[in-house]
C-alpha cells in the first residue's frame, strides 16, 4: 500500500512543473497510487488545474509587483504609489522662449495692452507650433510700444468646464481630459452657476499649512492613463464648491521637447496692430512626462524634503524636480566663499540648453524657492566657472605590434581623452587626476608603450579694444612658479623659462604678438617673447597669488585681438602646482577637444 503524500512543492511555477507536481501529489494518495494520469480523462483535469494555478501565480505576481514603487511597471501604478508619497509626477512641460515685441500702431495711443494668451507661431521643419503669452502686458508710447523679454509658452490652449452636482462632505475632484497637459499652466475659476457670470479665481496649493475653510485653492493629483485631476478642499482645508457651481479650467497642451530650439516667431497682429518680433532666448525646457525610473528615484526623496529647502539635498531635489532642463547643480554655503557671505545659499546651476542660465530662468528659480527657504536665508543663483584643461599628450607606440598607423593611434587617443572627460569631469565638484588620464591613454591600444602628458589650466577673458579691462580669475589651485622675467636684471632670454601664467597674443601699443606673462614674483606683465629675447612692454597690469591661484588683471588696454577685431576672447593659461586639479564651489573642470593635442612617436621594437 502506498504511503499518503500530503506535501506539495511550490518552488517552481511554470506550467509543466505545476502539472508534474500535481500528478506526483495525486499518485501519493492511496486511491490513485497505480493510476495512469497521462492516459486517462483525468489528464484533462490535471491540465485545467495546472493552467488555473499558473494563471493565478502570474496574476498575483503582477499584483504584488505593481504594489511597490521599485518594481511597478505600469504608469498608473507608479502614479498611484507616488500619490501616497505626496509626490506629483512631472507632467508634460511647454517650451519657453523669450522675445521682444515692438507694436507699431497706425495711431499714437498712450498705451496698448497685449492680452494674455496672445498667440505667436514658430516653424521647425515641417511642423508649426503655437506659443502664447501668459499674462497681460502694457506697452507705452514713451517706450516706442516695446515689450522686452516677454515669456511665451508653447501649447494649444484648452478650456474645460464641470458642473458640481455632489453636495456630500467628500472633496470634489475633476478629471483633466488630456494627458499632455502642462499642469503648471492650469488656471482654475469657479462660477456660481451656469446663469451667473460671477467667478472666483482659485490658486494651486501644495500643502495644507495656512489653509482655512474659505481658502480658494485647488490641488493637483496624478490620475489614471497618465493624466491628472483637480481636487478641491473639503470645507476644512480649502473651500468646498457648492452644488450647481461651474468649474472652469484652462491649460496648455504641450508638444513636449519637439518645439525646443524654436528661434523665429511671428504673429499676424499683436493687440490688433502690426508688430515686429525679435528673439531674446530660443525655446527650451519642453519635455514629455517624467520617466518612470526618474519617478522611482525622486518620489521617496521628495517625501523627505516635504516642499521645503533646508539641507543642500533639499535644494537639489525640489529644483531639479520642478525645472526639468537642469542637468547638474552644486549647492554650498555663502560662508564658504573667499569673501564670506552669511545667510546666503549659493546654487551653481547648468542646464541641458545653457552653460550659463538666462537671467529670466534664474529669476524663476529664485521665485520658486522663496516660499520654501527658512526666514533670513537668501538664495543666489550663480554661473558656473569653467576651468578648461589643456592637454598635450606625447605617445610612443610599437609599430611592429599593430597594423595601425600614427593617424589611427592619434585619433584613438583623442577619443580616449574625450571619453575620460565625459566619464570623470565636466560637472561640479569633480577632480582631474593626471595619473588616471595617463592610465587610460596607455590602455587605448596594446601597442602603446608610454605616454607623457603636460597640462595647463585655461580661462577666457573678453576685453574690448581701447577700453581699460579689469577682471579677477579664480583658479582655486596653487600655481607652479618658474623663472622670473625682470626687465632690469634680466636683459636676455632665460633658457627653459616656463611662465606660471601666460596668454594668447594680442596687439598692445600697436605692437603685434604681445601677451600676458607673470614675472615669477607675483606681477603680471605684457611682453613679447621669442626664442632669443623677452621684451617687457608693460611692467604691471595685475598681480598673481601663487598660493590661492588668483590672477587679478587691472588696467589692461589692448588695441585689438590678433585677428584684428575689437572684440573676442583671449585664453589665459596657468600651470598648477599639483597634477590633481580639483573643482571647488561653482568650478567645472573639463577637457575640450580644441584644447587637446596628441603627438605620436613611432618606434619599432
Amino acid at each position: 500500500m502506498a504511503t499518503t503524500n500530503t506535501e506539495f512543492s511550490v518552488a517552481n511555477l511554470d506550467f509543466s512543473t505545476i502539472k508534474s507536481n500535481l500528478i506526483t501529489f495525486m499518485q501519493g494518495q492511496d486511491i490513485f497510487s497505480d493510476y495512469d494520469f497521462t492516459g486517462s480523462n483525468l489528464n484533462v483535469l490535471m491540465d485545467l488545474l495546472s493552467y488555473n494555478t499558473y494563471y493565478n501565480s502570474i496574476y498575483l505576481n503582477h499584483v504584488a509587483t505593481e504594489m511597490f514603487l521599485d518594481s511597478a511597471q505600469l504608469r498608473d501604478s507608479v502614479y498611484s504609489i507616488s500619490k501616497s508619497l505626496n509626490y506629483l509626477p512631472r507632467s508634460f512641460r511647454s517650451s519657453l522662449a523669450y522675445v521682444n515685441i515692438n507694436v507699431n500702431p497706425t495711431s499714437n495711443p498712450h498705451q496698448i495692452t497685449i492680452p494674455r494668451l496672445t498667440k505667436l507661431t514658430s516653424t521647425i521643419g515641417d511642423n508649426t507650433y503655437t506659443f502664447s503669452t501668459n499674462s497681460d502686458i502694457i506697452v507705452y508710447a514713451n517706450n516706442s510700444y516695446l515689450a522686452s523679454n516677454v515669456a511665451i509658452y508653447e501649447g494649444d490652449i484648452v478650456q474645460e468646464a464641470f458642473l458640481v452636482t455632489n453636495t456630500s462632505p467628500n472633496t470634489q475632484s475633476f478629471f483633466i481630459n488630456n494627458s499632455d497637459v502642462d499642469v503648471t499652466s492650469l488656471a482654475v475659476k469657479i462660477r456660481t452657476s451656469n446663469t451667473d457670470s460671477t467667478n472666483s479665481e482659485y490658486t494651486r496649493a501644495n500643502t495644507l499649512f495656512g489653509l482655512t475653510s474659505t481658502s480658494n485653492v485647488y490641488f493637483v493629483e496624478p490620475s489614471t492613463n497618465g493624466s491628472y485631476k483637480i481636487v478641491f478642499g473639503n470645507g476644512t482645508f480649502g473651500r468646498q464648491p457648492s452644488n450647481n457651481n461651474l468649474v472652469e479650467i484652462s491649460y496648455r497642451r504641450s508638444n513636449g521637447e519637439d518645439p525646443n530650439g524654436a528661434n523665429n516667431f511671428s504673429a499676424d497682429s499683436i493687440a490688433g496692430h502690426p508688430a515686429a518680433i525679435s528673439l531674446v532666448t530660443r525655446a527650451t525646457g519642453g519635455s514629455g512626462p517624467q520617466e518612470l525610473d526618474d519617478i522611482r528615484f525622486s518620489a521617496p526623496r521628495a517625501l523627505a524634503v516635504q516642499e521645503r529647502a533646508v539641507t543642500k539635498e533639499d535644494y537639489k531635489t525640489i529644483v531639479t524636480n520642478e525645472f526639468n532642463d537642469i542637468s547638474s547643480m552644486n549647492v554650498y554655503d555663502g560662508a564658504d566663499e573667499p569673501v564670506p557671505q552669511n545667510g546666503v545659499v549659493k546654487l551653481a546651476i547648468r542646464s541641458d540648453s545653457f552653460d550659463i542660465l538666462p537671467t529670466t530662468l534664474k529669476t524663476q528659480i529664485q521665485n520658486f524657492l522663496r516660499d520654501k527657504t527658512p526666514i533670513g536665508i537668501r538664495t543666489d543663483i550663480i554661473d558656473p566657472e569653467f576651468i578648461n584643461i589643456e592637454v598635450k599628450a606625447n605617445v610612443k607606440y610599437n609599430r611592429n605590434a599593430t597594423t595601425d598607423g600614427p593617424g589611427t593611434i592619434q585619433t584613438s587617443v583623442e577619443t580616449t581623452v574625450n571619453t575620460f572627460n565625459n566619464d570623470n569631469l565636466d560637472d561640479f565638484f569633480k577632480t582631474f587626476r593626471k595619473s588616471k588620464l595617463i592610465e587610460k591613454i596607455n590602455e587605448t591600444a596594446t601597442s602603446i608603450l608610454s605616454c607623457e602628458v603636460d597640462v595647463r589650466m585655461m580661462k577666457l577673458i573678453s576685453p574690448q579694444a581701447d577700453i581699460s579691462f579689469n577682471k579677477t580669475l579664480l583658479f582655486n589651485q596653487a600655481f607652479k612658479r618658474d623663472n622670473p622675467v625682470e626687465p632690469v636684471s634680466q636683459g636676455s632670454f632665460v633658457s627653459f623659462s616656463t611662465p606660471t601664467v601666460q596668454s594668447e597674443t594680442f596687439v598692445f601699443n600697436n605692437i603685434t604678438g604681445a601677451s600676458l606673462r607673470d614675472n615669477g614674483a607675483g606681477t603680471l606683465q605684457v611682453v613679447t617673447a621669442n626664442l632669443t629675447n623677452i621684451e617687457v612692454l608693460s611692467a604691471n597690469v595685475g598681480t598673481i597669488d601663487y598660493s590661492s591661484g588668483e590672477v587679478a588683471i587691472s588696467n589692461l588696454v589692448i588695441n585689438s585681438y590678433s585677428s584684428g577685431t575689437s572684440s573676442g576672447t583671449i585664453k589665459i593659461f596657468a600651470r598648477p602646482e599639483d597634477d590633481d586639479i580639483q573643482g571647488l564651489r561653482n568650478d567645472v573642470i573639463r577637457i575640450r577637444t580644441n584644447e587637446t593635442s596628441v603627438s605620436v612617436i613611432e618606434l619599432r621594437e
